[in-house]
């Protein structure tokens, strides 16, 4: 785990290679995708964004225009980086024609898994628990009262 600590924290390194790599152009987001990173695979949460006062809510609610591509890159991302089971904010903006611009990776749930609590089951905090100790996760779920 250390390591991929290390290649998030150099957010230059990895935009650059995500250029590089991807071809995907970078820029500041303000919006989250979690990634749920088991033994046996990923599991895409639903996107979190930030209201207008600096709080934030879950789920941001996506096309299958926007969400393919967004998955298929992150899911190569980790892939690429060998990312070891955790729970993995792919923080995000969305560029002309409904682009991804990557903006970091955050290897554990930060500030923003705040909004899957009492919205999603198991939340991101859970999530992230039960990677880290190889226990299994089998689906995530929004709670039926948490649509917006």
């Amino acid at each position: 785990m250390p390591e991929i600590v290390q290649v998030c924290a150099d957010v230059a390194g990895l935009r650059t290679l995500v250029a590089e790599r991807f071809a995907i152009g970078s820029g500041a987001g303000d919006l989250w995708l979690p990634v749920v990173c088991t033994a046996r695979g990923s599991l895409f949460a639903e996107v979190i964004g930030q209201t207008s006062s600096g709080g934030y809510y879950q789920p941001v609610h996506l096309s299958d225009r926007q969400r393919q591509p967004l998955y298929r890159f992150a899911f190569q991302l980790l892939e690429a980086l060998q990312a070891p089971p955790a729970v993995y904010l792919l923080q995000f903006a969305w560029g002309e024609d409904y682009q991804v611009l990557f903006d970091r990776l955050i290897p554990f749930p930060d500030k923003p898994a705040i909004a899957s609590v009492g919205v999603q089951t198991p939340d991101l905090f859970a999530c992230h628990w039960l990677c880290i100790t190889g226990q299994p996760i089998y689906d995530l779920v929004i709670c039926p009262h948490s649509q917006r």
